[in-house]
């Protein structure tokens, strides 16, 4: 999952969601099964968007035959190495492409939620103070903060993008601003990203050689603060990445409950449109099945089976920004079509 350019907006899609990357010292059968289970752990909680998947009996269960969970693998070279028998060797990558449709139903079974591949965007100002100075971390920064971000990032199914840090954004905000927390100018720097949620920290070594972070991060226009604090600034990020993916999560991922919901959408106009908006139901994550109600001039209204809460469907389709809400009342959404 890479990092995305500045003009990418609202929701974005996840890729390899499926696929698990599990570094081994060799291609014996002995290897394969066991990082085959800590590659099926790895998607497990990707995708229910929970670190606590393993507390589910059916998931342990399931983690000691990982075999009926993938369907392909392969294995690359690496530049890594592993110490087996007090013994460096060299690593390589075992890749495994596990089956979407028996992952959903092995978390459905277990009631976890399942996180669709459509994510909130996550645009990451962080300041750091280390022995280059104080400075806000670009994509292209050598500290190691930045690749356990976007390590931790990709382990959880969430896109980050770093500001360019150009001319405009030097313009609207400076690191002061960012290593105070000046949340009202991190907000006004982060309109052009047009991302979903926003993540800001400071992040410095103190005199007794521990780590210290202070984080904040946005959610639907509310902020909230957190401290930590460490004896490595990789581990503070890969902590946050953890909190805010957990936070996140709470929010999108579909819990195994279904409902009925009439879903009425005004400014269809002609069949192209109609059938573009019945495809884009059928592909929102919580939809199970969609069928249309009627069809009087430019409305459209549908019964749709859905998983998850009520207020998760309304949620994903805010992502998308394709359908804008008009009115809701329970068991019924009017929308406007804005394809």
């Amino acid at each position: 999952m890479g990092l995305l350019p500045f003009h990418v907006a609202w929701s974005i899609p996840v890729e390899n969601l499926y696929m698990a990357e599990v570094l081994v010292p060799d291609e014996s059968e002995r290897r394969l099964r066991t990082a085959a289970k800590a590659g099926l752990l790895q998607v497990l909680v990707r995708v229910s968007g929970s670190i606590f998947v393993e507390q589910s009996s059916l998931v342990r269960s399931s983690l000691r035959n990982p075999a009926a969970y993938y369907d392909q693998y392969s294995y690359d070279s690496s530049n890594s190495t592993l110490m087996v028998n007090d013994e460096e060797v060299a690593a390589k990558v075992l890749r495994l492409h596990f089956d979407p449709s028996a992952i959903a139903r092995l978390l459905r079974d277990a009631n976890l939620p399942v996180w669709g591949s459509n994510r909130p965007g996550v645009l990451v100002w962080v300041a750091l103070s280390d022995d280059q100075g104080r400075r806000i971390l670009s994509e292209s920064d050598t500290s190691g903060v930045v690749q356990v971000l976007m390590d931790q990032a990709r382990q959880r199914g969430l896109p980050l993008l770093f500001p360019i840090l150009d001319l405009e954004d030097a313009a609207r905000i400076s690191t002061a601003e960012v290593w105070g927390a000046f949340l009202e100018r991190i907000d006004n720097a982060s309109t052009r990203y047009s991302a979903d949620s926003v993540l800001t920290a400071r992040i410095q070594q103190e005199p007794n050689r521990s780590w210290t972070g202070r984080w904040s991060y946005q959610i639907n226009g509310t902020w909230q603060s957190i401290e930590s604090v460490s004896f490595s600034p990789d581990e503070l990020a890969r902590d946050m990445v953890n909190r805010l993916a957990d936070d996140l999560a709470s929010r999108f991922a579909l819990e195994a409950t279904q409902a009925n919901v009439k879903l009425v959408v005004e400014g269809v106009f002609g069949l192209a449109e109609y059938a573009a908006l019945s495809d884009y139901l059928e592909q929102l994550t919580p939809v199970l099945s969609s069928s249309i109600i009627a069809l009087e001039g430019d409305v459209a209204e549908f019964e749709l089976r859905t998983e998850g809460q009520y207020e998760q469907l309304v949620e994903v389709i805010e992502l998308d920004q394709r359908l804008v809400l008009l009115n809701r009342r329970q068991g019924q959404l009017l929308y406007r079509w804005s394809e």
